[in-house]
Formats: C-alpha cells, structure tokens, sequence
C-alpha cells in the first residue's frame, strides 16, 4: 500500500490554515486531492481531511487512503487546481494543537558529559550520578513542554527579556496516533504515526534556579517560552523512515555547525521512552514525544543565541527549518 512515499505538512496562505499533500516537489490541497481522487471511486475513505491532527484520530485507516491518494498524484491523476505552491505559504508546526508534549532530557551520553562540564553537578556525587546510565536502575528522564511553545519551521525564535542564556537542541519528535497506555517498549512503536524535525529551545538560566536552590531546576521556566518549539516543516509517517535509529541530526549557527550527532547514541530509545512515559499518562492521539540532544549545545561551551542569529535545524529525511533570532518586543 506504501509504495509512493509522501510528507505531510500544515501550512496558511492568509486564510485558515490546511493540510497538504507531498509527492516528490508536488504539494497538494488535502481536501480537494481527497475529492478529485474520490470521484467515482469506491476505495478507502478518508476521515478527517482538513488537519494532520484530524488524519491522527483514525490513522490506520487515513494512511492507506493517503497512500492511494499520493499515487494518485504520482501519475499526474490530480487536476491542476489542488496544486500548492509551497513558496507562497506559510509553514504551521504540522501538529498545531497536541493535547501533550513530552520532551527527554539527558538522553544522549556526550550531551551529558558536556553539561557536567558547564557545571551542571555540584559536586562528585551527582557527577556520578548523571553518569551512571545503568537501565536496571536508572529510568528515562523526562518533562512536560507547554504546546503554546510551538512554532513553524521558519518562524522565529523570539529572546525573552528577562533571559541571556537562549540555547538550541535539535531533537527528534515523534508523534501518536493511537490512545496508549502502559505499552512495552516492545509495541510502542505500534502506536507511532510517524516523525519530525524540531529544537528544543531552552533558557539556561531559567532551567537552573539560583533563587530557588533547594529546588534549583525550573524545566516550565526554561522550556515553555512562547516559540521555543519550532517544528517541522514535514510529518514523515513512520513507514517512510525505514531505521528511526539511524539518522543523523545537526544544528547550525550562523552557518556554523555546532551539533551533528545520530539517534542510534541515544541512552533510552524511543520505544523506551514511550514504554516509560506510557505507564504514568495516557498517550493519546496527535501527543508529541521528543527524544533527546545530542552534544554540541551552546551551554557547554558558554555561548548562547543573540538578535540576528540564523539557526538550520536538520534531522535526515525529515526536513529542515531555518529560523531567524530575534529579541522580544513589548507593546
């Protein structure tokens, strides 16, 4: 059923925003691909046409008619009027309104290491600590990401006032499409629609809270900002990624590489994560995973993002974003 690769994304041309459709370099209307194919057809009918969040609810059966709708397209069946023109529009995070979105932390060995030597641990003992990745007695680590973070793969990265030390992450996101509930690492993948490029922009000096040191770690604070989730530009279903453990990440800054790492170095797979995430809280329908940075963050080497930076954020076969950096304006 799979045999003509295709991407979703969600996008706006000044109007509400849509779906699209992409074979190759062809982008196609959702909607209206949906009922020029359907036309005397009597093959597998689509629900949910006008969102990739929508498409998520009843995924299995959405995939193979948008597969039979990307051959469609494919064979130059589609009328000229669904065509998009994706130079004229504005790419949308492909999951404008997840119910949930769990990032990891720690999840990569070097990233690790060179947050130790920021100073991250404040003495031996929780260097060893963090060190230590032994799965029979350490679980994944992760976190709670606001949703109202999100923002396309172009937009940009807005600097909040009361921060000066922005960082990037490029990370792996995941996404569900279907309700899951203590699933084993095992099945997780199972309930896996598919994948996406994003960052995971973090304030460093709101992560660790000198005000606060008995508490010291804030992740709402340094994680939850308005746009510190640029995402996408494309949902790649899983089908279409042939090995999620093998592909490579990298980071740009002004044109200067700064992370190019692989998700086959991360400590907790993504089945992994999910079986753990799984056992406390629903999973459910268009809910995000991320799964982790590789090294080469800003933080270890104490250099962080400014007003007139460009950030190229890259996982292969996903898609790239190119954000531009900018300080926060108030009224």
């Amino acid at each position: 059923m799979a045999d003509t690769a295709f991407k979703l994304a969600t996008v706006e041309d000044g109007r509400s925003p849509f779906a699209i459709l992409v074979v190759g370099d062809a982008a196609f209307r959702v909607d209206t691909l949906y009922r020029a194919w359907r036309q005397g057809r009597r093959g597998t009918a689509l629900l949910g046409v006008s969102s990739i969040q929508l498409l998520l609810a009843e995924w299995d059966q959405n995939f193979d008619a948008l597969c039979e709708m990307a051959a469609f397209a494919a064979a130059g069946s589609a009328p000229d009027d669904v065509a998009v023109d994706m130079t004229s529009v504005r790419f949308l995070p492909p999951i404008t309104a997840p119910g949930k979105m769990i990032y990891a932390a720690a999840n990569y060995g070097d990233h690790i290491r060179e947050m130790l030597n920021a100073g991250t641990a404040k003495n031996d003992a929780e260097r060893d600590d963090m060190l230590d990745r032994d799965k029979s007695r350490v679980r994944p680590y992760s976190f709670l990401k606001a949703p109202s973070a999100l923002g396309g793969a172009h937009d940009d990265i807005v600097l909040p006032s009361d921060s000066t030390k922005v960082d990037w992450e490029v990370e792996l996101a995941m996404v569900v499409s279907r309700r899951t509930k203590r699933v084993s690492a095992e099945n997780a993948m199972d309930g896996i629609a598919g994948f996406m490029t994003t960052n995971d922009v973090s304030a460093r000096d709101w992560n660790m809270r000198d005000d606060w040191p008995t508490l010291r770690t804030d992740w709402f604070g340094g994680k939850s900002h308005d746009t510190f989730a640029p995402m996408g530009p494309y949902f790649v279903p899983r089908a279409f990624v042939p090995d999620h453990m093998n592909l490579r990440l990298t980071l740009k800054v002004n044109g200067e590489t700064k992370q190019d790492g692989n998700t086959g170095e991360m400590v907790f797979s993504p089945e992994e994560q999910i079986e753990f995430a799984s056992e406390m809280i629903t999973l459910e329908p268009g809910d995000i995973l991320s799964t982790g940075t590789p090294a080469g963050v800003g933080h270890g080497a104490g250099t962080y993002l400014k007003a007139g930076d460009v950030v190229d954020t890259e996982v292969e076969s996903l898609g790239a974003m190119r954000n531009n950096v900018v300080a926060e304006t108030t009224d």
